[in-house]
């Protein structure tokens, strides 16, 4: 079994992928390595031979070579923000430079050596697509744009990838005979704000910003690949995730950083915004119920069981480090901010027999603390990555992300 997982180095997609490759599955990643993409995070499988960036790439070409050896390349990249991106996220890698033409055969001839393929690029590129679907018997489709905030400030990129790129991977995906499953991840915001009861996948959904409308796009059309070609597909409606390897953009590790830095931590509104926290790890193991055993067709919520205010968990990371709660800072609320987000995954616990693992504040101490182990990993972000910093000067000017 082949897996293609899009967005394989992003949050929850490298979390994953580090699952699959712990339990010797073999898995060929195709990401863009946007803003949230980041080798690091599946650095422990990477060598200079399984690395394929293609010359003829879409949103990078013409992209220079220099010849190292018969067998790698290191890639040179001009001054624009696209490429000096890609050169911060690849840094201290190599890589293979081949034609997307013969791509397929690469990745094939390296798959009997790797467990790993890693292949540089956007799911909106249907050329590359269309030569990776054929080689794979399960796609994961985690690719993405995420933060709520950035769709506010650009949702363009939000419906060209949720949306487009959702439609130019089913498409290939229908041509492909093979395919046992494609797993789409949705998401809960796509359900819009919880008030009296939690979600079942039975209910309407009400998306009410752009990030959650392209969301809901995508997971609709998604469905209508099902009923319309007879397309294998599984949707995922995941709660808030947290864990190892997020990007500092969201409420749980910008609040954890900042406090390592003994800066304010900004908290949108009055800080009583409900969100299901759910750790990454029972994510993943909950991924592989659905893979192996979820219906075709069918809809599954992956809830967290732990509703917390946004200022509770602030809170607790404050206690947890011994700081003081004066390091809070409340800033203007952003625009139709969701009140509270809730999910109800009886329909995974009954049928699959998925079981979470650990309390909240049992698995949010374990996060933390990988945060203060791994303090170069976010340092680079924050310090070296020029996206990250002209985001949060465009949308909050001197105050910092307060989060999902």
């Amino acid at each position: 079994m082949i897996y293609l997982i899009t967005g394989g180095a992003g949050f929850i997609g490298s979390n994953y992928v580090n699952h699959l490759l712990a339990e010797n599955r073999q898995v060929i990643i195709l990401d863009s390595l946007t803003y949230a993409g980041n080798l690091e995070n599946i650095s422990s499988h990477l060598n200079y031979e399984n690395i394929l960036i293609p010359t003829t790439h879409r949103r990078l070409s013409p992209i220079s070579i220099e010849d190292e050896s018969p067998q790698t390349i290191r890639v040179e990249y001009d001054s624009s923000t696209e490429k000096n991106r890609l050169a911060f996220k690849t840094k201290g890698f190599h890589s293979r430079a081949v034609n997307v033409e013969s791509i397929a055969d690469s990745v094939q001839t390296l798959l009997q050596q790797h467990s790993l393929i890693f292949v540089y690029g956007s799911i909106v590129d249907s050329d590359l697509v269309s030569a990776l679907m054929p080689l794979c018997d399960i796609v994961v489709n985690f690719a993405a744009e995420t933060h709520v905030d950035r769709s506010i400030l650009n949702p363009d990129e939000f419906i060209r990838t949720d949306v487009y790129g959702t439609y130019v991977l089913l498409e290939a995906a229908r041509k492909c005979e093979n395919l046992k499953k494609f797993v789409h991840i949705s998401t809960d915001e796509v359900y819009g704000v919880a008030t009296g009861h939690s979600f079942t996948e039975s209910d309407p959904i009400n998306p009410r910003n752009p990030y959650s409308a392209s969301k809901a796009a995508a997971d609709r059309l998604v469905y209508a690949y099902n009923q319309t070609y007879n397309l294998p597909v599984t949707i995922v409606r995941p709660s808030n995730n947290f864990g190892p390897y997020q990007y500092p953009e969201k409420l749980i590790p910008v609040m954890i950083i900042k406090a390592l830095r003994d800066e304010p931590l900004p908290v949108y509104g009055d800080g009583r915004q409900i969100r299901d926290w759910l750790y990454v790890n029972d994510t993943v193991r909950a991924l592989d119920c659905i893979v192996s055993e979820g219906g075709i067709g069918e809809v599954y919520n992956i809830a967290g069981g732990n509703e917390r205010e946004n200022i509770e968990v602030v809170r607790f990371i404050l206690q947890t480090l011994n700081k003081p709660e004066t390091l809070i800072q409340h800033i203007k609320d952003r625009p139709g901010h969701d009140r509270r987000y809730s999910l109800d995954d009886t329909k995974l616990c009954e049928e699959l027999g998925f079981r979470h693992s650990g309390s909240f504040e049992e698995n949010l101490k374990s996060t933390i603390q990988w945060y203060l182990d791994n303090r170069e990993w976010w340092q680079r972000i924050i310090e070296s990555d020029s996206d990250y910093t002209e985001f949060i000067q465009a949308w909050y000017g001197s105050t910092v992300n307060a989060g999902k």
